[in-house]
């Protein structure tokens, strides 16, 4: 499995280029499927970013936040595609392996901000906590500190384990090299990579439990049963969006310890896959639900009603002297993604 890419996937291509005749193998199949998800993923997850870039009502604190896991999982692929082609030099090698180890441990810092961010808007909701702050710069710049800052320190703290461990030599390039420079050694890997990863998918998992209880205090105390029923749907939405997500990043991360760990051929290749799909599979729960269909929706309404009205030459109102993008608010407006 050292050559799942390298060998099999170019293997195959230099035989089409001499004439020789393909040995299509089970192996081949699956690196081919692998690098084709994974630049679906790649462009999957712009297509994310760029929509919540696009609409003004998902840049609230919420989707400002999705935007930076979007970003954290698009450098994940990124650097994903370049590792599993296989690095000749040390030096990149041991760099692409610190570059993947830290930006791991973003994508679970942002989504554990996300969900943070959630259960925070809920005791708020409640009336639990007052409503002091409401300047979305400074928590994001708090955020921000947490979901870039943190990572590095423990990525530090991983290469002093791993250099401690070793007597002094810092890295085991053929270890690294073995697993197409995707992870640090068995010690620093664990202590590093997978506790804190694991810590921040418990708090996660915690804040979207918590989240759920309150929101179904919330929606209990509504005299109204039409607004009770809608706020249902949206809380619900938004509880099992942000489930799904965790679900899928932390398969990624289980996978990888288990492969790391017991070298199993069949979990290295569905370590593979997932990895590989991971983008798409993100990039689909946050662009292909209802409430981000129903502004592309209302999106297209507008534009075409503008353009009936300066057809038509009616007189100009506040509605078509606005922009498209600011007439997309949802009644109530949205708490978060």
């Amino acid at each position: 499995m050292d050559t799942l890419y390298a060998a099999r996937l170019h293997g195959l291509i230099l035989a089409n280029r001499t004439g020789m005749p393909p040995s299509i193998t089970e192996e081949s199949v699956i690196s081919l499927l692998i690098v084709l998800g994974s630049s679906l993923s790649l462009v999957a997850l712009v297509f994310a970013f760029i929509t919540y870039s696009l609409f003004s009502d998902l840049r609230n604190l919420s989707g400002i936040t999705l935007m930076n896991l979007l970003s954290a999982l698009f450098m994940t692929q990124l650097l994903y595609v370049i590792g599993v082609g296989g690095v000749a030099d040390s030096e990149l090698c041991i760099a692409l392996s610190s570059a993947l180890h830290y930006i791991r441990l973003c994508v679970f810092a942002w989504m554990l901000l996300m969900t943070h961010n959630m259960y925070m808007q809920y005791k708020t909701g409640l009336h639990l906590i007052p409503v002091t702050d409401t300047n979305i710069g400074k928590k994001f710049f708090r955020y921000s500190l947490f979901g870039w800052g943190v990572p590095a320190i423990i990525l530090l703290i991983s290469i002093f384990v791993q250099f401690c461990d070793k007597n002094g030599m810092l890295l085991d390039i053929h270890d690294l090299k073995r697993h197409h420079c995707w992870f640090l050694d068995e010690t620093a890997f664990i202590y590093g990579l997978v506790l804190p990863s694991s810590t921040m998918a418990g708090f996660t998992f915690y804040y979207l439990l918590r989240s759920a209880i309150f929101s179904r205090y919330i929606v209990g105390i509504q005299p109204d049963k039409k607004l009770r029923d809608k706020m249902k749907r949206k809380r619900t939405l938004q509880i099992i969006l942000f489930t799904k997500m965790t679900l899928v990043i932390s398969l990624c991360l289980l996978l990888a310890t288990i492969s790391k760990l017991s070298s199993s051929d069949g979990i290295w290749i569905g370590f593979h896959i997932v990895q590989g799909l991971q983008g798409i599979l993100i990039a689909m729960l946050v662009t292909c639900n209802c409430q981000v269909l129903k502004l592309y929706s209302r999106s297209i309404k507008n534009k075409a009603s503008k353009h009936m009205t300066s057809y038509f030459g009616v007189a100009g109102s506040s509605m078509s002297r606005s922009t498209s993008l600011q007439m997309l608010t949802w009644d109530p407006p949205p708490d978060i993604v």
